[in-house]
């Protein structure tokens, strides 16, 4: 069987004033299609486990590019850079079985409002409609009929965070595979809630996760389905999908939209989950002084979340963390290329001033006047993830560097990313369990590593585009009713 195989992963901030172009969308490092293969076998992404799913099967890959990153609305030429990897591959290999691809479902091009429908609707102008497409998606997808229908099964990930990509994608390769046996056709079917979830609210580890969890699982085994999945979904992205949604694969006649909707009903009756409290830089600090646990504490930026699509230059909680001045208090990390170029002009142990962040959009604060800092080290390499949400998956922070102000470290960057583990402090030579405070921008990813290693993880939600109250945002394609914006909002399957 000689399936193309790719990712073309984009979760959309529409929010944000400015759009993003090729070189900035890509700035993490983009994989060839000559280099597909042995960059993402043995990771625990969604390639490693179509690449694993597909030996297991003595697939013939045929590779197109491979990135995802979340981002601002991509401009036309960054869609069209993007295509220009997966397209040419399809026309070499009209011949080909299937195709296995990881897409997002929140993703929004410049004049294209469903990237993945866009996406699969043009790998089918070439290959047609008759080959199998299987797909995976994200969580925090929005998941449009049309890009549904477009393909012979969507595999979902339902853990947040993220760590069971590799599963999604060795399913999605498994029962490409069973159908290009011949062993069934399948049905699929998503059912939209009136429902938005923020993703500060989104923690599958608690309530009422874990609940919905076991019921889709005994669903599923008790009909007989292939998969089924909650999509969260991602309000940032202001489409008329972007909200949560349930999609069900089945082999042909077994009802899946019946299925799919007897599912959401089970989510909506839990509704009352997703009402949000957060705290501000400085409750979060008063709360964070209190903790009498041993080791280092987590205080977390939920609404300047670069994996949401944000510039990750915001200065809200750095302010606060500066003016507490704390022993032991460490940020980690700020996206300031402008910054660093100037940081990039000394060396270690040189004092340095200068601006730091606050560069993108004004809901994220002013930049910081930094006077006096002492540059500590500086970084320009790559490093392998020990967070589960990417384990072994090479990436990195582009040039970085570590400066101390009075009692504060400060780690900056230009690889627009969140913190997922312990290595942007590590590479920079600061470990830990030296520190008190730790200040990072992520919404929940973080806790995959961290939940178990942090004496306590303190959110916060000062202002920004991934903010938990969604009533500052200025919807306009939002179906609405919605809940919980919307408190009287009904349901009906």
């Amino acid at each position: 069987m000689k399936i193309i195989i790719g990712h073309f992963g984009h979760e959309a901030n529409t929010f944000a004033e400015k759009h993003v172009d090729f070189a900035t969308y890509t700035s993490r490092g983009f994989t060839t299609p000559e280099n597909l293969i042995s960059e993402f076998e043995n990771t625990r992404t969604y390639l490693g486990g179509i690449i694993a799913g597909g030996r297991e099967e003595g697939v013939e890959f045929i590779p197109a590019c491979g990135y995802t990153a979340a981002a601002p609305v991509l401009t036309r030429e960054c869609v069209q850079k993007m295509m220009d990897m997966i397209l040419p591959v399809c026309e070499a290999n009209k011949d080909a079985d299937g195709v296995c691809f990881a897409l997002h479902g929140a993703g929004v091009g410049e004049g294209i409002p469903d990237l993945e429908g866009y996406v699969l609707t043009e790998i089918r102008k070439i290959l047609g409609n008759e080959i199998p497409i299987t797909v995976t998606k994200d969580l925090h997808g929005n998941i449009s009929p049309e890009s549904v229908a477009l393909t012979n099964g969507v595999f979902g990930i339902r853990k947040y965070p993220h760590t069971d990509k590799y599963e999604a994608g060795y399913l999605a390769i498994k029962n490409l595979c069973a159908i290009l046996r011949g062993e069934y056709e399948t049905e699929t079917y998503v059912e939209h809630l009136p429902l938005v979830i923020p993703i500060s609210t989104g923690m599958t580890g608690f309530p009422p996760f874990p609940e919905i969890d076991a019921f889709f699982d005994r669903y599923r085994d008790e009909k007989g389905l292939i998969h089924v999945s909650l999509f969260q979904g991602f309000p940032y992205a202001d489409t008329p999908w972007s909200t949560a949604s349930v999609c069900v694969v089945g082999k042909k006649g077994c009802d899946a939209e019946k299925a799919a909707k007897e599912l959401a009903r089970f989510v909506w009756e839990r509704r009352h989950y997703f009402k949000v409290h957060s705290n501000s830089p400085a409750e979060a600090f008063d709360l964070a002084e209190k903790v009498e646990t041993e080791g280092y504490i987590i205080i977390n930026d939920m609404s300047d979340n670069p994996g949401g699509g944000c510039p990750g230059d915001g200065t809200h909680l750095l302010r606060e963390m500066l003016r507490r001045d704390l022993p032991g208090s460490i940020f980690g990390f700020m996206v300031d290329p402008v910054a660093i170029e100037e940081l990039y002009k000394h060396r270690p142990g040189d004092t340095v001033s200068f601006r730091l962040g606050g560069r993108n959009e004004k809901i994220f604060g002013k930049p910081l006047e930094i006077r006096n800092a002492e540059l500590i080290s500086l970084f320009n390499g790559t490093f392998t993830h020990t967070s589960p949400n990417l384990l072994g998956k090479r990436s990195k922070l582009g040039r970085a560097a570590r400066i101390r102000v009075s009692n504060v470290d400060i780690i900056i960057a230009t690889a627009r990313n969140q913190t997922f583990d312990d290595r942007p402090f590590m590479v920079l030579g600061a470990d830990l369990n030296d520190y008190r405070y730790v200040g990072l921008k992520s919404t929940q990813h973080f806790r995959g590593y961290f939940q178990s290693r942090a004496a306590q993880i303190i959110p916060s939600d000062p202002p920004g585009l991934c903010s938990s109250d969604l009533s500052v945002f200025p919807f306009e394609h939002l179906p609405r009713p919605v809940y919980p914006l919307d408190t009287d909002t009904e349901y009906q399957a």
